[in-house]
């Protein structure tokens, strides 16, 4: 089911001119009245927050009792992990085995060092040393007027467990960041989901240093438009950059889902499409039914939503979202999608052989260093929407050795 990771692949759509915005262009405020799924997912993230921050001490309880058990494993893993091999049923294993709490390698209802939530994190290494993280926090703009927002913030972290605030990137309207190097060069690429009048589409930035990241200043931003939805656009995906030199010669290519419109015109679930970014200012998109199809036949015929790509074991790896009720935030699922057997493994977190949710998404996946200096790790994040055994709802956040 890998399809549009090849680099000489051109999309169906013919290239169209986008119009770059400044910081300040058309952003708005997400309320809770929105029609969207994606305001609604906002407001479940926020409750589900609300309600697990009056829980925390009882889950903590239940942590330290379950690191008790673990501590009786082997010194190595805990015994909560399975072998790191490039296989995919070991692969599996590997992302939905988590560490033990006494190896400090796992983390429920991550946040950062001011206690705000870091929903969606996606992580990549630091060149200073340590690790970068860019996430979403839901919040109130106005006290007691139930409406609900979203910004996206950068942090650092030593450990890929505990994180620092650096610079809030985008204050509103801003959620499902994705951050990425730009191969052979000194900048950086951020695309998220944001919030423009009524409705979301993909924002994609451009920092031309390392400083400029960590002091929020970009070069250059576009917002891409909608070519299939009238209402939303979202959770994208970075899949590979050609920067030949310059931004201007630059070729983007992104994944990302588009909300289908049912025959009466209502919001309906959604779809998967790819898309390609020239020159930082022509967009040209298309549909993936085919990876559509292969959720559809596992059974997650709700929303197909974000997706990420890695690399493991020298092969390309996708981790999809999707629901099995369209609608429902009980339903959200994980898989895996194998490139060699062009299979679809179900991805199901769980901790001494007890599931930590029932509903679970945005899953990222990354080869890190590791943070003592030995190796490789696979950092591995996801939402809980609930939770149980010895889970939390919130962020969840963790590495296996690689």
């Amino acid at each position: 089911m890998q399809k549009g990771s090849d680099e000489d692949a051109a999309a169906d759509a013919p290239a169209a001119p986008i119009k770059q915005v400044t910081a300040s262009s058309d952003d708005r405020r997400l309320t809770g009245s929105d029609p969207s799924w994606r305001s609604r997912h906002a407001v479940a993230v926020h409750i589900m927050a609300t309600v697990q921050r009056s829980t925390r001490q009882l889950g903590a309880l239940v942590l330290g009792i379950l690191a008790l058990f673990c501590s009786q494993s082997s010194a190595d893993d805990g015994g909560c992990t399975s072998p790191a091999q490039p296989s995919a049923d070991q692969l599996q294993g590997l992302i939905e085995n988590l560490p033990c709490p006494q190896t400090g390698r796992v983390s429920f209802d991550t946040s950062d060092n001011l206690g705000d939530s870091m929903a969606a994190l996606d992580t990549i290494a630091d060149p200073a040393g340590g690790y970068l993280g860019v996430y979403h926090t839901t919040f109130h703009p106005h006290s007691g007027s139930g409406a609900v927002d979203f910004r996206i913030s950068l942090a650092q972290s030593i450990d890929l467990i505990h994180w620092t605030l650096v610079e809030v990137l985008d204050p509103s309207g801003a959620s499902m960041p994705t951050l990425r190097p730009i191969p052979g060069a000194p900048g950086y690429l951020l695309a998220y989901e944001k919030r423009i009048g009524h409705g979301d589409v993909v924002r994609i930035r451009y920092y031309g240093t390392l400083d400029d990241l960590l002091g929020g200043r970009f070069a250059a931003q576009v917002d891409l438009p909608r070519m299939f939805s009238p209402f939303n656009n979202g959770t994208p995906t970075i899949l590979w950059t050609r920067w030949n030199h310059g931004l201007r010669r630059s070729v983007i290519e992104l994944g990302f889902h588009y909300q289908t419109a049912t025959k009466k015109g209502r919001p309906g679930p959604d779809r998967e499409a790819l898309g390609l970014l020239r020159g930082f200012d022509r967009w040209s998109a298309r549909t993936d039914p085919s990876t559509d199809a292969a959720l559809d036949r596992q059974g997650l015929s709700g929303s197909h939503g974000d997706w990420r790509q890695f690399r493991f074991g020298g092969d390309h790896w996708r981790l999809y979202e999707a629901q099995t009720s369209y609608n429902d935030f009980g339903t959200w699922r994980v898989v895996l999608d194998s490139p060699a057997s062009d299979r679809l493994y179900s991805v199901t977190p769980t901790m001494e052989a007890q599931t930590v949710s029932s509903s679970f998404a945005n899953p990222i996946a990354h080869e890190e260093p590791a943070p003592d200096g030995h190796g490789q790790v696979l950092v591995v994040t996801m939402f809980l929407f609930s939770a149980q055994g010895p889970g939390a709802a919130g962020e969840l956040d963790y590495y296996q050795p690689a």
